[in-house]
């Protein structure tokens, strides 16, 4: 509640929440529970039948979003005032610009975005004061980028009413470079907000992934990659079969002319997902 209060979520938000299929054992959706009952806020718990992975549960959470303004935030990551406040504000400068992201220390596919605090924090009070001093400092200072990497990120509702929600044929990866393209070629704008700092921890997943089925972070690196490396296929075919075979970074992606590509009508837009009593458990 003290966290909510010191965002100025209080009265002035909802929450969609999700439990991807978890454990059990990890209590995610009692976790849930008790904060729709502690916070008193308009709460949607869903809990998964199946893994979706994340570009299927950015799909489903899309889907169930209702808001002006959509914030998609992972599990590993500790929000601030300064970083909400600061995307709100880049947000409103310009209709085009659709999808909003900030910094943080792990920052996927976007090294230039990455920014480290001098110190390691003690509490989350030091993160909130750091998060503070890149606001103040940096301002409104903002950037467009070329891709979408959509670890934590602002989207518009004319954005989702325009192209809808994520592909699902992606499971896991290459679900948020997609919908940027998508959003950019519906006329949005990709931007980055340099003032607006979350701590973002990284690999929350994989992590848990690894501890879960005690592997080592190398295999259980291997294999996301395999994941990645299905995932980038999916890509291929549809935008660029001339890409190379094998996924290695984003440097050789002709992004201009992904945007350019002549595709059939109703090739952009992904309509929102249904909630299918097979698929998910409303709680």
């Amino acid at each position: 509640m003290l966290s909510l209060k010191r965002l100025g979520l209080l009265g002035h938000a909802e929450f969609v929440l999700a439990d991807d299929h978890s454990d059990p054992e990890y209590g995610i959706s009692d976790l849930f529970r008790a904060f729709r009952k502690d916070t008193g806020l308009p709460t949607h718990i869903s809990r998964l039948k199946k893994q979706q992975h994340y570009t299927g549960i950015f799909a489903y959470l899309l889907s169930r979003a209702r808001g002006d303004n959509v914030f998609f935030i992972s599990n590993d990551m500790t929000v601030t005032p300064a970083w909400m406040r600061t995307l709100l504000a880049v947000a409103a400068l310009d209709p085009a610009y659709g999808i909003v992201r900030g910094t943080a220390e792990v920052v996927d596919s976007h090294p230039e975005h990455q920014m480290f605090p001098p110190y390691n924090d003690r509490s989350v009070d030091d993160v909130f004061e750091f998060s503070e001093y890149m606001a103040r400092s940096l301002g409104l200072l903002h950037g467009e980028d070329p891709l979408l990497s959509g670890d934590a990120v602002l989207i518009k509702r004319a954005v989702i009413e325009k192209i809808g929600v994520f592909d699902r044929q992606y499971f896991g990866y290459f679900g948020d470079p997609d919908y940027g393209l998508r959003a950019q070629r519906a006329g949005f704008k990709l931007i980055c907000a340099k003032g607006a700092w979350l701590k973002h921890s990284g690999q929350g997943y994989v992590k848990a992934e690894a501890q879960k089925h005690q592997r080592s972070m190398e295999e259980q690196h291997t294999r996301r990659m395999q994941v990645v490396q299905k995932a980038y296929q999916s890509f291929r075919q549809k935008w660029d079969s001339t890409l190379p075979e094998t996924f290695v970074n984003f440097d050789t992606f002709d992004f201009a002319k992904m945007r350019a590509v002549v595709k059939p009508k109703g090739f952009d837009f992904v309509p929102p997902v249904a909630v299918d009593p097979a698929l998910v458990e409303i709680l």
